[in-house]
């Protein structure tokens, strides 16, 4: 009785398009206020525990970082760099996408912004350059994904919080995985340029190459700082989330001169309110996730996996088909607060790494901004390039098939992700 009030409340919830951190919150009072004893003060006080965590603490911090890099002028530099070491290839100009996005989403750590940011820059030059509008817009929207696995990733300190798994090796873990995407992504891009015909770009000669370096050097410099330091064990990656706010308002202030106090209080406002979006909703989550636990809910979606304990492979299979439906209508942080609870149990049981769960996990809620018909990629392409909504679905599928392919590979080959975390976390 108390599962199908909970499925009921979700699905009216989401008909009539309540944010989805309402929908989560007001399904566990619904719930618990005809159906039980407990007092509904006591849930306010289960949301506020859901926050209580230094790990979650680094999500804000990593947000205004990202804010910071991303209008202190680090976009134009990257693209610029990256397009002297590839652009005279085949496909070059796809490839600069790839790896402009791979490296801007490392530091931003946002797809949302590194759409935007990129896109708005490369699209016109990929079409100018003879691809098709269509590969230049799902070029741009599904690279964008790649910022999500490389170090550090937001949707990684959420799954290591639920976890309890080292942040360390699952940033690890992410760029085996992030790399495996670029890898597959820039074959498509050499692939298509060839069957379409696309001309090469001159090549970039030595001084040229040198002196984009030196532009881009500081911007890129984040991510080693941060890795670096963890690493070596001078601080923690919630810690890291602070220095790299110092090294970001360094870098957009000092080196490149393209922020001053005025706007890095703006950044500050902006990056609050991109955080609270996020936090509220792993609050909303929190309760919505205890609430199926005490219901016995989560035992009872975990039974049919338990059945597979002497088999991982199916309990991968099952957990993929789980997020994946799940990335359909959801976000990527309630898709992985809502099955992480799920999965763990049985996963646990059948001996599966915790560590290369995670990663097949954030993958798989990563593959869930380009999956229509809620993904939210999907909608900020829409609007960042002026197109409809199902042109941009168009666009997206190749790239999308590609993605599932990658998945299968992470989730059955654990020595692509989990090379690095063995090594460093033997």
């Amino acid at each position: 009785m108390t599962s199908l009030l909970i499925v009921a409340c979700l699905v009216c919830g989401l008909l009539i398009s309540l944010p989805i951190f309402v929908v989560f919150a007001a399904t566990a009072f619904i719930t618990f206020g005809l159906t039980s004893e407990i007092p509904l003060s006591i849930l306010p006080q289960r949301i506020s525990a859901g926050l209580e965590s230094f790990t979650l603490l680094a999500i804000p911090f990593f947000f205004l970082a990202a804010q910071i890099m991303s209008r202190g002028g680090l976009s134009d530099r990257l693209i610029a760099f990256v397009q002297t070491l590839v652009g005279h290839l085949p496909g070059g100009l796809g490839m600069t996408v790839v790896l402009t996005c791979m490296l801007f989403g490392s530091i931003t750590g946002s797809s949302a912004s590194t759409i935007v940011a990129v896109g708005t820059i490369l699209v016109p030059a990929l079409t100018k350059s003879g691809y098709s509008p269509q590969f230049a817009i799902g070029s741009v929207t599904c690279s964008a994904l790649i910022g999500m696995l490389i170090p550090p990733s937001n949707a990684m300190i959420i799954y290591a919080a639920v976890a309890n798994v080292s942040i360390g090796a699952l940033f690890m873990s992410g760029i085996g995985a992030g790399l495996l995407f670029s890898f597959a992504y820039c074959a498509y891009c050499v692939g298509y340029a060839q069957i379409a015909g696309v001309p090469r770009s001159p090549r970039a000669n030595l001084s040229q190459i040198i002196a984009a370096a030196r532009e881009v050097v500081w911007g890129v410099g984040m991510p080693i700082v941060i890795l670096g330091g963890v690493y070596g064990g001078v601080f923690t990656a919630t810690e890291a989330s602070v220095v790299a706010v110092f090294y970001a308002a360094f870098v957009g202030m000092v080196v490149y001169r393209q922020i001053n106090l005025s706007d890095l209080w703006e950044i500050c406002i902006d990056s609050g309110i991109a955080s609270s979006r996020v936090l509220i909703l792993v609050a909303a989550a929190s309760l919505f996730s205890w609430l199926m636990s005490i219901s016995g809910t989560t035992a009872a979606m975990a039974a049919p996996l338990r059945s597979f304990s002497g088999e991982p492979s199916l309990i991968l299979l099952a957990t993929n088909a789980l997020l994946l439906v799940g990335g359909m209508v959801v976000d990527v942080y309630s898709n992985l607060l809502i099955m992480a609870p799920v999965i763990l149990g049985p996963a646990g049981a059948a001996g599966i790494n915790t560590t290369h769960l995670g990663v097949v996990m954030v993958v798989n809620v990563d593959i869930g901004n380009i999956t229509p018909p809620f993904g939210l990629n999907l909608f900020v392409a829409a609007a960042a390039f002026g197109l409809p909504y199902f042109s941009i679905v168009r666009a997206v599928l190749p790239w999308l098939a590609i993605s599932l392919v990658c998945l299968i590979v992470i989730t059955y080959v654990p020595a692509i992700p989990m090379w690095l975390p063995e090594r460093l976390y033997p």
